[in-house]
């Protein structure tokens, strides 16, 4: 039983070959599963979530998100989603977060085709799998959410938005950075043409999970268009002093002529220094001008961070406009791949977006017990995926 009091409507349309969805994905003509019978109408979008078999590493729907559409009692609802069907390959953590939130268990990762009307996927360690994992829902036509960084090789990408295309499936990948304030104000103020170049800085360290997050804010707001990419760094995993980024990781970015020439843009792995404790910021060319976000309490990330990505969901999986293009999602998927093949495999030389080999891979980065328990049920399940960075044996 659902702990929330929240009016839930069960419009469940039943998906096979018959079939038929009306227009593309990035269209706003797109069908969706879900119409709210009138603007007022408080009738929830049942959701359902692929939770990663990391437990307590799942920083989105396991902390974050879970109480945001499935709020525990005394907060107050602040999305139009619910989350009402789960499934993880450690059986473990689908029975914890059914538990916490009140919703179904599945005993498969395709058994929620049909019976929901949006899908979330999240889980750091099954990057290299979301294509698997997304197929069934992106082929019925299901709008679905792949948390960052969406895929470790470009034929995976492509392979995901060619199905969303052919299932006529809304689909979105994003970090929640791409959705702040300064993001929007970059992009009031700036045309891309007029953009001579840009310094940014990234708070998070660990390229393959919070590293991406500053690769992403950059790419909302100067936009796209990029030429080539290096990163830079002796050690993707961590940072040595996030107050001294010259000593972390350094992304250099070089772009296409957008008509006044090319211009190259820096993303640290660190904070902006000299300014206080920040988020992310970014210094946009001509003029110096300065944006920061600031780290804050847990009620303004609430507002300001978590939420705004949410809402954009949200507003996909009721319209079926997708916030970003089949094309954007590409380019800074392979933004986020060509940096990292620059760093494993090219010493952080600077390399073309088109030259990245469609077919090489990340693969599963991490090395200790934890990371090999929560990969190990995808290669039992899927097979081994091959990559440049394996799990231990």
């Amino acid at each position: 039983m659902l702990e929330n009091t929240n009016t839930s409507r069960r419009r469940f349309i039943k998906i096979g070959s018959s079939m038929v969805i009306a227009s593309a994905a990035s269209s706003s003509g797109a069908e969706v599963l879900f119409k709210r019978r009138s603007q007022v109408s408080r009738e929830l979008l049942e959701v359902g979530l692929i939770l990663g078999a990391g437990g307590s590493t799942n920083w989105g729907s396991g902390g974050i998100w879970d109480r945001l559409l499935n709020p525990p009692p005394g907060f107050p609802r602040r999305t139009g989603m619910l989350f009402t069907k789960v499934w993880s390959a450690d059986p473990q953590v689908a029975e914890r977060f059914s538990k916490r939130c009140g919703v179904e268990i599945v005993k498969n990762f395709d058994s929620m085709v049909g019976n929901v009307q949006g899908m979330f996927l999240d889980d750091h360690y099954s990057v290299a799998y979301n294509y698997k994992l997304a197929q069934p829902y992106l082929e019925a036509g299901i709008p679905t959410y792949i948390n960052r960084p969406y895929a470790d090789s470009m034929v995976k990408a492509r392979d995901m938005v060619n199905r969303a295309k052919k299932g006529d499936a809304p689909l979105m990948t994003a970090s929640d950075w791409e959705f702040l304030k300064e993001v929007h104000i970059v992009k009031s103020r700036f045309k891309p043409s007029d953009i001579t170049g840009y310094e940014a800085w990234n708070s998070s360290n660990d390229y393959y999970s919070h590293g991406i997050h500053g690769l992403w804010f950059a790419f909302a707001a100067v936009g796209g268009g990029i030429h080539s990419i290096a990163f830079k760094s002796k050690d993707w995993r961590t940072c040595v002093n996030p107050y001294d980024p010259e000593k972390c990781g350094v992304t250099h970015v070089l772009y296409k002529d957008r008509g006044k020439g090319q211009f190259t843009g820096k993303i640290y792995e660190g904070q902006m220094p000299g300014v206080g404790i920040n988020n992310c910021a970014i210094i946009v060319q001509p003029g110096n001008q300065t944006f920061i976000n600031y780290w804050a309490d847990d009620w303004a990330r609430d507002e300001f961070e978590w939420l705004p990505m949410l809402h954009q969901i949200q507003r996909m999986f009721e319209t079926g406009e997708m916030p970003q293009t089949h094309d954007e999602i590409l380019e800074k998927t392979a933004m986020f791949i060509t940096a990292f093949y620059s760093h494993l495999e090219k010493k952080g030389e600077m390399i073309p977006l088109d030259a990245l080999p469609e077919d090489w891979a990340i693969g599963s980065p991490y090395k200790d017990k934890n990371s090999k328990a929560a990969i190990d049920p995808y290669i039992k399940l899927f097979g081994k995926e091959k990559g440049f960075l394996q799990p231990p044996a």
